[in-house]
């Protein structure tokens, strides 16, 4: 039997010779005892969707390593165990699942919630025991804490729309003004006070900026008052349900800047279904895009990553899925790195991990932060949404400007 590769040498499992190793090699039989990772997770309550995306991203990247013959650490493989607990969608409930999973199940590394403010009571958690945890929360808030187990594979939220602003600025007409529109809750305010900064570094007026209630159901008077300002760009903070109210509201008004964008809806697929036409020249900015092109180091392409989870799951994946496939993949390279799951030495190679996939760069800046990912762009097309910024990663160009709703 010939020579075996670690795990991060073996970017898929192959019946290929790969650097002197053996076609045996390519999915040795695990000899080691396991490697449990700890993930607290929404699986009832509120946030019970973007949980179960999240934890079909964790078991794709379970099966993935476990296919390929596990971990390898110590001179053997080991299989890979995720143990899920459900958090209720309660952030003061998913820090005792983290509490849990450290004192009693005694695992030495964890996966992040869904939700921030879970994240940040899970990550203090994790701090006090010194256990690395990958969280896909990227509210910098929690990172600010200069803790030093807790890193983050998602882009900082100052990030969002940002790429949006860029694409703009470099088209024809260039655009001179923006409004801002955001939900009122702590995380879409984070966002859009650091949209506005942004914006008036690259010398934007920022002509209108407010916010509306949660839940919100009509936004007419909102976008009455942004067209009374003539902006060129509108820029919407919030939720999926938030881009179709401000959508319909501004069809309804007969509002048509150069460019709408928006922190989500436009890649979901349940916003294309229902908005229709009313989707077609919106933007949004995405952790994740299937399509994108990146450069790959390790793992699968996006494409192909998307069929595959298609195939095991019934349907698509979504930024929560591939936030933790990708948290996951971090875990296992930097414990193979590492040598061991001793949590101070999984900790040191997370730090100096630097892993081109699928999701993007993963690299972490002395905070934990992934500030090296861009954020993808994507524009509804002809009903389909497609990755236009930045350009190394885009598969189309920018339908820029938006046409009138009456000449659609």
């Amino acid at each position: 039997m010939g020579p075996r590769c670690p795990a991060f040498l073996l970017p898929l499992a192959t019946a290929l010779v790969v650097a002197g190793c053996s076609s045996e090699a390519a999915r040795p039989q695990p000899q080691g005892d396991p490697i449990v990772i700890g993930a607290p997770l929404a699986l009832t309550g509120s946030l019970s969707g973007e949980g179960q995306m999240a934890q079909e991203g964790y078991y794709f990247c379970r099966n993935w390593v476990n296919a390929k013959g596990g971990v390898y650490v110590g001179g053997a493989w080991h299989p890979l165990v995720v143990n899920v607990q459900d958090d209720q969608s309660r952030a003061s409930v998913s820090a005792q699942v983290t509490e849990r999973l450290i004192s009693q199940d005694h695992v030495h590394l964890l996966l992040g919630p869904v939700g921030n403010l879970a994240a940040d009571r899970d990550a203090a958690v994790a701090e006090a025991h010194q256990v690395p945890i990958l969280l896909s929360s990227s509210a910098e808030g929690t990172f600010n804490r200069q803790f030093q187990y807790v890193f983050g594979v998602a882009s900082p939220a100052s990030h969002y729309l940002q790429g949006v602003v860029d694409m703009a600025l470099s088209l024809t007409p260039a655009p001179q003004s923006a409004a801002i529109l955001f939900a009122r809750d702590a995380f879409s305010s984070e966002v859009a006070n650091d949209l506005n900064a942004y914006a008036a570094t690259k010398g934007l007026n920022v002509v209108y900026f407010d916010s509306f209630p949660g839940g919100t159901n009509d936004l007419r008077g909102k976008l009455g008052a942004i067209a009374a300002t003539a902006p060129d760009l509108v820029l919407g903070v919030g939720g999926p349900s938030d881009t179709v109210v401000t959508m319909e509201a501004a069809r309804q008004l007969d509002v048509h800047p150069r460019l709408f964008a928006f922190t989500s809806g436009p890649g979901d697929p349940g916003f294309l279904s229902d908005m229709k036409q009313s989707a077609e020249y919106v933007y949004d900015s995405t952790q994740w895009a299937a399509g994108a092109r990146l450069p790959i180091g390790y793992f699968l392409d996006g494409k192909t990553y998307a069929a595959q989870y298609l195939a095991a799951y019934g349907h698509r994946p979504d930024p929560y899925s591939a936030a933790g496939t990708a948290g996951c993949l971090a875990l296992e390279v930097a414990t193979e790195r590492a040598g061991t799951t001793e949590p101070q030495a999984v900790r040191s190679a997370l730090a100096a991990l630097d892993l081109q996939t699928f999701y993007g760069e993963i690299r972490f800046d002395s905070r934990g932060l992934n500030v090296f990912k861009p954020m993808e762009v994507e524009q509804v097309q002809d009903g389909l949404a497609v990755v236009v910024w930045p350009p190394a990663a885009a598969t189309g160009r920018p339908r820029y400007p938006m046409p009138a709703w009456d000449q659609r």
